[in-house]
């Protein structure tokens, strides 16, 4: 196992026997990607920072209850991935949806906040990036659960293979299907766009 992962569980038991400034050192380390995770299923950038704030005041409550059983990122996505399902079931028993098999629209939808990066690009390429990004969005969107999750860990967080299954409890070939899957999806559906 590298240093990090390692790290990352010594932190995690430094914050179960009470050392705040250990977990300050783990969400400092991973919150960003824990929000490009959420980001890839929601599309606006404060829901995702607030599913990721969500995330890590569930750990902070469970941390008496840790045990060191995988690396710490699995952990984190395990607890991430329940989080998202439940405020889905939530979401869905107030009657406001937010189903992952369905391009989001309205406020929440697809480039709501966006962010166009600032520098040397002309209104026009910002215009275009933006409609790419977009068109990405709504692409993922209509991939069916099991592939989005995957394509998401893999792509937006870096997990391996094996992370994934882990996280996901599922058999690593299933985890290749599924993205395997999802690329040749987003092909077919960013081809239709372009």
């Amino acid at each position: 196992m590298p240093d990090e992962v390692d790290d990352d569980v010594a932190l995690m038991l430094a914050f179960k026997r009470g050392d705040y400034n250990a977990f300050a050192v783990l969400v400092d380390r991973h919150q960003r990607p824990l929000v490009r995770f959420f980001f890839g299923f929601v599309g606006d950038r404060q829901r995702a920072e607030d599913a990721a704030q969500e995330v890590w005041r569930k750990i902070f409550r469970a941390r008496r209850d840790y045990e060191p059983r995988a690396r710490f990122t699995t952990f984190l996505y395990r607890v991430a991935r329940n989080h998202w399902i439940d405020t889905c079931r939530a979401a869905s028993k107030r009657g406001t949806e937010y189903s992952l098999d369905r391009p989001l629209k309205g406020e929440d939808g697809p480039g709501a906040g966006a962010f166009v990066p600032s520098g040397e690009e002309t209104p026009l390429e910002a215009m275009e990036n933006l409609e790419l990004k977009e068109a990405i969005e709504v692409a993922l969107s209509q991939l069916p659960d099991g592939q989005r999750e995957v394509f998401a860990m893999a792509e937006f967080q870096g997990l391996k293979y094996a992370e994934i299954s882990e996280i996901l409890e599922i058999p690593v070939g299933t985890v290749k299907s599924r993205m395997f899957n999802a690329v040749r999806r987003l092909r077919e559906l960013l081809k239709a766009v372009s």
